[in-house]
């Protein structure tokens, strides 16, 4: 397949986004698909010169429900705090004890950070001295930590091995850890079932979360059920690896490794639903807009593009210069709308417009023009009527004839008797 840095726009996404990504460079870019004049720029929002190899951007997550604060991690310690209020933005950075970040959370004056070496670090956004974070401990390692949309009190982690499974912990309860998932039971050689959850994702709530995995699988959970999955999906092909996942509704959106963006129902988890194509690269991060139907998707080939989840349409794709780690989606503010006006109503208003002198241009009348249109036969005329009127216009002609040469007209007569 040949090479390209082709921007695409579909014709027919017309929705207002805009977009948040992250780089593996450390440059965090914001672009505008919904613009009509640039909607394949980009604007940077970090300082280039600053960035160094420790600067890659590994976490993004919005800050809270109205998502006008954006929270960034890095390899290293520290976490900026991006605030887009109206009126002008503003930028915050944070320092924890350890690194790399691996997931972000924002509860009340708090701010949650989940470590790679398996710890929950929490700080005092408002504090007026600098005060050691407070640690909980999940194992010795974590891929990714995930903070529930509807109770935000909730956050989940996961990592690699069985130590490192499915946890949940209630931060309103002093991180209280509330549900521990369960292997499935071993193979026909007995062997334990490899654990390796890359991926965590809320469906509609915080009972039911959904994980992915590089071995190759995606689960189901219900916290109040069972520890183990009710609902598993096991690839039989090698080299199947779950980098990234998004869960809404019925449907869990997941990126693998090698380029391929798949959708799942959680009510029959055999097989896939939906595939979504255009990708050259690994794919290494999904992000959902309120509405569910736009699926944003960052990847490694250095793209990001926007996908419909219905019709599985590429209606967006931007070349960022750079492979992009993390995304998120985000509707743009609507302009206020002027209410459309009843008939009755509108009729007095161009009456009280005319009183006030207010021009209206109006195109000049070539009376020529008009008359030439006006002696045109009309389409359609019968055969009788075309006859009569072409003998008039003979008749005419020989008229005009006689008058312009009476001489003729007398040799025309002697010639006759």
């Amino acid at each position: 397949m040949k090479w390209t840095t082709a921007n695409i726009k579909h014709a027919n996404y017309t929705a207002q986004h805009e977009l948040y990504v992250g780089t593996h460079t450390g440059s965090f870019k914001h672009l505008l698909p919904g613009s009509e004049k640039s909607p394949h720029g980009q604007a940077n929002l970090s300082d280039l010169g600053a960035l160094d190899k420790e600067s890659r951007v590994t976490s993004l997550a919005f800050g809270n429900e109205a998502q006008t604060e954006i929270l960034l991690g890095r390899a290293k310690n520290d976490v900026e705090l991006h605030s887009f209020a109206q009126g002008g933005g503003s930028k915050k950075t944070v320092s924890f004890t350890a690194a790399p970040i691996v997931g972000l959370a924002r509860y009340n004056d708090k701010l949650i950070a989940g470590i790679g070496n398996g710890q929950i670090q929490s700080l005092e956004l408002e504090a007026e001295e600098k005060a050691e974070p407070v640690v909980i401990s999940t194992g010795n390692q974590m891929d990714h930590l995930r903070q529930c949309a509807q109770v935000r009190s909730i956050v989940a982690t996961g990592g690699k091995e069985r130590q490192n499974n499915l946890k949940v912990y209630d931060l309103s309860a002093d991180g209280k850890q509330i549900f521990s998932s369960k292997n499935l039971p071993n193979d026909y050689l007995q062997l334990e079932v490899p654990v390796w959850d890359s991926d965590i994702g809320f469906v509609d709530g915080p009972s039911v979360l959904a994980t992915c995995s590089r071995t190759g699988y995606v689960r189901l959970y219900d916290t109040r059920k069972q520890r183990r999955p009710v609902a598993c999906f096991a690839s039989e092909e090698h080299g199947m690896s779950f980098a990234t996942l998004v869960a809404r509704g019925n449907f869990i959106y997941t990126g693998t490794t090698m380029g391929a963006l798949k959708a799942f129902d959680t009510r029959r988890m055999k097989t896939h639903v939906h595939t979504y194509k255009g990708f050259t690269g690994g794919i290494s991060d999904l992000h959902l807009d309120v509405t569910g139907r736009y699926l944003s998707s960052a990847s490694l080939d250095r793209y990001v593009r926007i996908h419909d989840t219905e019709s599985t349409v590429l209606l967006y794709q931007c070349y960022v210069k750079s492979k992009a780690t993390k995304i998120l989606i985000r509707q743009l503010e609507s302009e206020p709308q002027v209410a459309a006006q009843p008939e009755d109503e509108a009729e007095p208003e161009v009456v009280n417009n005319v009183k006030q002198n207010k021009s209206i241009k109006a195109t000049p009348v070539d009376n020529e023009y008009e008359d030439m249109f006006e002696q045109m036969p009309t389409v359609g005329d019968s055969d009788n009527e075309s006859e009569e009127e072409e003998k008039a216009a003979t008749k005419q002609s020989k008229a005009k004839l006689k008058r312009k040469n009476p001489s003729q007209s007398l040799k025309t007569k002697k010639t006759k008797l």
